[in-house]
C-alpha cells in the first residue's frame, strides 16, 4: 500500500517507536521505503501476538495513519469492536478543487465546532486530510458519525445535523441509564 510522504515520518516514529508498537501488538512487519511510500506488511509467524487476522488490522491502522490521525488515536483499532470509514471526497464530488475544499469546510465547522460536535455526540475521531474524511468509531457510533457527515456532505443545515446528533445521543444515554438501574428479579 502506498503511505504519502508527509505522513511516514509519523507512520515510524520518532526512533522508530510507532512502527514498533504496531510490530510487537500484531506480530507484523512493517517494510516501509521512505522514498517511494510503498508500505509492505508481512506476518511473522514466530511472534506470540500472530494472528492471520493482524494483518487487516495493521492495514486499518497504516490507513487511519495515512489519513492524519495521530498514532494512538490509530491504535485504538487494535479493539475489535473499532472500525475505520474513509470518505474520498473526490469519488462522492468529483474532482473539483473548490467543492471540495468548501465541503471539508462544512465537516470542519467555523472554528472546528463542527467536527468537534460530531466528535462528542457520536463518541468517535474525525479526521479532514486531503481529499478524505475519515471516521473512527465503535460500530454504532460509526453509524451516527456516517449519517452525519452524509448529511453535511449533500448540504443540510448545520443545525439540523446538530439536533440529529444530539438526539441520537441522548437516545443512548437514556439506554445506558435504563440498562443501569434495569431492576434484577
Amino acid at each position: 500500500m502506498k503511505v504519502g510522504k508527509k505522513r511516514i515520518a509519523v507512520l515510524i516514529g520518532r526512533n522508530g517507536e510507532t512502527k514498533k508498537n504496531i510490530e510487537d501488538a500484531l506480530g507484523v512487519e512493517l517494510i516501509i521505503d521512505s522514498k517511494s511510500g510503498n508500505c509492505e506488511i508481512k506476518p511473522v509467524l514466530s511472534s506470540q501476538n500472530y494472528n492471520p487476522l493482524n494483518i487487516f488490522t495493521a492495514k486499518k491502522i497504516v490507513t487511519a495513519i495515512n489519513r492524519g490521525f495521530n498514532p494512538k488515536k490509530a491504535m485504538s483499532l487494535l479493539n475489535e469492536t473499532f472500525d475505520l470509514e474513509v470518505f474520498n471526497l473526490y469519488t462522492i464530488l468529483g474532482r473539483s478543487e473548490k467543492k471540495v475544499k468548501r465541503i471539508k469546510g462544512r465537516v470542519i465547522g467555523r472554528n472546528g465546532e463542527m467536527r468537534k460536535a460530531i466528535e462528542r455526540y457520536s463518541e468517535c475521531f474525525l479526521s479532514v486530510f486531503g481529499k478524505t474524511i475519515a471516521i473512527i468509531a465503535e460500530y454504532d457510533n460509526l453509524q451516527i458519525a456516517r449519517r452525519a457527515v452524509n448529511m453535511l456532505l449533500s448540504g443540510m443545515p448545520h443545525h439540523t445535523v446538530l439536533k440529529f446528533l444530539e438526539n441520537k445521543y441522548n437516545e443512548k444515554k437514556k439506554e445506558e441509564f435504563r440498562e443501569l438501574y434495569k431492576p434484577k428479579f
